[in-house]
């Protein structure tokens, strides 16, 4: 028997809009890159930019396996 417990349509519907709102973060984050001269903030952003893209694909692989 397996003891995995699906979500509740509730808990789907939020987890799909904090990954929306993850997506349009880092969007955002990877255009303003292009515009950014200083390579100190330069580094800081792409830095945010990855942690923005572990996050999104943590949320798309729980969601897979969740559904």
């Amino acid at each position: 028997m397996e003891n995995r417990s699906k979500l509740a349509p509730h808990e789907t519907l939020e987890l799909h809009e904090l990954l929306t709102t993850s997506v349009l973060a880092a969007k955002k984050t990877n255009a303003t890159l292009s515009m950014v001269n200083d390579q100190e903030l330069k580094n800081f952003l792409q830095c945010s930019l990855d942690s923005k893209k572990a996050t999104i694909q943590e949320l798309q692989d729980f969601l897979k396996q969740n559904l």
